[in-house]
């Protein structure tokens, strides 16, 4: 199985939602949420898992953006615990140096059992935290960094490996020098190194910027199965890049670029998805769809690759 993490921002759920009203999702894809806020567009794309009886992740204590501080407000938590009540919904919990309180909390307010949480590994100390919670049962899934001393020391539990593929530069423009990189292969060698399912950040990566800013280069970030089936990745980069202007102009040239590289490769059917073929189609009416749909799209290409690969 696997389970990429997804930051709650608009777009990045969008991808989400549109895969699965197409039916693009596969079952071996549940996604994680990560929420930054209780937007419409988080609660639409929940609801929607529920109405096509879909599993998602949804982790009750965000660190990222703002929610965190937003959940200690009455009315925003009980819309939250409503999400999280619903029976579509698994939820997750990142371990802690409060985690006996908060998931004590978390059972209380959902009639949660120990056993149906998805726990969240990060810091090597908590493990022994883990341990004495969960003395005599086992968590649904352990979702821990790909690293052999968590793995050692959890290695009757059922694990999920987690690493960030993506690599991110500091600006757009520096990809230039990086046409194409290797990015992953873990849905070769997952059951091998004892894991049941993997997990990473997609195209996007583990870090997370709330500041937004137009940027100087347009780039592209697309996987594609290699010969081996392993997983790389191509960036393709507008040229125009000394100012912030014509960001219609920095697409055009991008994707030129990319659709001369698809154009090679389009026999392999796996690489037909739906954002392919909609940025074929964007390059051949000329249309720009503005900065986030590229990502949103990026992103539904890698997910719905990963379920063919898995099927």
């Amino acid at each position: 199985m696997y389970y990429p993490i997804i930051r709650g921002r608009q777009y990045d759920l969008l991808a989400l939602r549109e895969l699965l009203e197409k039916n693009l999702l596969s079952e071996k894809v549940i996604p994680v949420i990560e929420p930054t806020k209780l937007s419409p567009t988080l609660v639409s794309t929940i609801n929607s898992f529920k109405e096509n009886s879909r599993k998602i992740i949804l982790v009750s204590n965000p660190k990222i953006g703002s929610f965190h501080g937003e959940l200690a407000m009455p009315s925003i938590y009980s819309k939250f615990l409503s999400l999280m009540s619903l029976d579509n919904v698994i939820i997750g919990h990142q371990l802690n140096g409060n985690s006996k309180n908060e998931i004590r909390k978390l059972s209380d307010d959902v009639s949660l059992s120990l056993e149906n949480l998805v726990i969240f590994h990060t810091e090597r100390k908590f493990i022994q935290l883990y341990r004495e919670i969960y003395s005599s049962v086992k968590a649904d899934l352990n979702i821990i960094p790909s690293d052999n001393s968590f793995r050692r020391q959890l290695d009757d539990q059922n694990l999920v490996g987690l690493s960030d593929k993506f690599n991110k530069l500091p600006r757009n423009a520096d990809y230039l020098e990086i046409e194409s990189e290797f990015f992953s292969e873990e849905h070769l060698f997952y059951k091998k190194e004892g894991y049941i399912g993997f997990s990473d950040y997609s195209i996007v990566g583990a870090e997370y910027n709330t500041s937004g800013f137009a940027p100087y280069a347009v780039a592209f970030h697309i996987v594609y199965p290699n010969s081996e089936n392993g997983l790389e990745i191509m960036h393709f980069v507008s040229d125009s890049n000394t100012d912030i202007s014509d960001p219609a102009g920095k697409f055009s040239e991008a994707l030129g670029k990319m659709m001369s590289w698809y154009y090679d490769i389009k026999a392999d059917k796996r690489m037909n998805t739906f954002a392919m073929q909609s940025f074929e189609d964007h390059h051949e009416k000329g249309t720009y769809p503005g900065l986030a749909t590229i990502k949103k799209l990026s992103i539904m290409h890698h997910l719905e690759l990963m379920g063919s690969l898995l099927s």
